[in-house]
């Protein structure tokens, strides 16, 4: 007759025997794990770049004092992809004068009729609260019209030194690289951009 399994350890077996240790991986197992990882990470930082968020340099004072020149930004790249910029807006934008961005804010939008001059604007006959605006607007470039349909029309805060698009025209809305919605250095003056 055959006898029924013990938990016992064997005679002669130590009692504290423990498993033996789970090989450790190959070094070149683990250096292909890590060239893995390292390039999905640097796949996910450029689709983010192309995609979604921009660092972006400010390099004039056009928009001052709502952005300064040497400011680094965050730029919305997605914002509108499936939505149109909104009057107010703070955008980049692709310009046919220069090699790079533009950075400007939102007047008019498709179908607006704007009228600048005299120190002010007039968005569909009402008068601009422009809370932004470090000063009166003195250098005039008088413009009146409506916006064309698929067009933006863009001006710095900074009014009388920036050229916007009282000099150059409603801008195309499929330059619109993104909008800007972070300021992150200086340090001192992050935070939204409104």
């Amino acid at each position: 007759m055959t006898e029924p399994p013990t938990d016992s350890p064997s005679p002669g077996a130590p009692e504290d025997a423990e498993a033996p240790p789970a090989p450790k991986p190959k070094r070149h197992e683990s250096w292909l794990l890590n060239a893995v990882v390292v390039a999905a990470f640097i796949a996910l930082l450029a689709y983010l770049y192309v995609r979604v968020v921009r660092v972006g340099y400010i390099p004039t004072g056009s928009m001052r004092p709502t952005i300064q020149a040497g400011d680094r930004v965050l730029i919305h790249v997605g914002a509108y992809r499936h939505a149109h910029p909104k009057r107010g807006d703070v955008v980049a934008f692709w310009s046919d004068r220069e090699k790079e961005y533009e950075v400007k804010r939102v007047i008019g939008i498709a179908g607006d009729r704007l009228f600048v001059g005299g120190g002010f604007v007039l968005r569909n006959g009402e008068l601009l609260n422009e809370p932004y605006l470090p000063e009166p607007m003195i250098r005039e470039r008088p413009v009146r019209g409506m916006v064309p349909d698929g067009h933006l029309f863009v001006m710095g805060d900074n009014r009388n030194e920036s050229e916007d698009s009282r000099d150059y025209g409603p801008v195309r809305e499929d330059r619109v690289l993104g909008r800007l919605f972070l300021r992150i250095l200086p340090l001192s003056r992050s935070g939204r951009v409104r």
